[in-house]
């Protein structure tokens, strides 16, 4: 009787994390919008574009925006900065911390770029604690991604 009581059990837990994990991937991971200078847009555009030529047969045609990081952000140009952290459902407790004990934290703009029309959807990017692995698809605010890091 135990038996099939523990398989039961097993079977639930799997099938939970690996809703759990789903629901992870569709996390939006931006905290906030930000839009960098001039220059880090253009440089932006211009290694998405790159990384476009390059990579187009590994990213595949169905791939439509590319996430690229455009700039590094630091934590007093993001206004209420501790309670966007802690309403965000991306930030962990480890990156709380870190913010709560000297008030920096490591942040990064991250821009779309559209892999149809060839440029960056908007200068308004958007600000991320914690970045996902390169080639990995994530989700910024409406769009869902591939992240190619800062390009090339």
């Amino acid at each position: 009787m135990k038996r099939p009581l523990y398989t039961i059990t097993v079977v639930f837990l799997l099938l939970s994390s690996c809703a759990q994990l789903e629901t992870n991937q569709k996390t939006d991971l931006a905290i906030d919008t930000y839009v960098p200078s001039g220059d880090a847009l253009g440089l932006a555009e211009t290694r998405a574009k790159e990384y476009l030529v390059k990579h187009r047969e590994q990213i595949g045609r169905d791939t439509r925006y590319l996430a690229v990081q455009s700039d590094t952000i630091f934590s007093d140009e993001i206004p209420d900065l501790y309670a966007k952290l802690i309403n965000s459902p991306a930030v962990n407790a480890s990156d709380l911390e870190d913010f709560g004990n000297d008030s920096e934290l490591s942040m990064y703009c991250v821009n779309i770029f559209d892999t149809e029309t060839e440029k960056l959807v908007s200068q308004e990017g958007y600000a991320v604690v914690d970045l996902p692995g390169r080639g990995k698809l994530a989700r910024f605010g409406p769009y869902t991604a591939r992240y190619i890091g800062s390009g090339s």
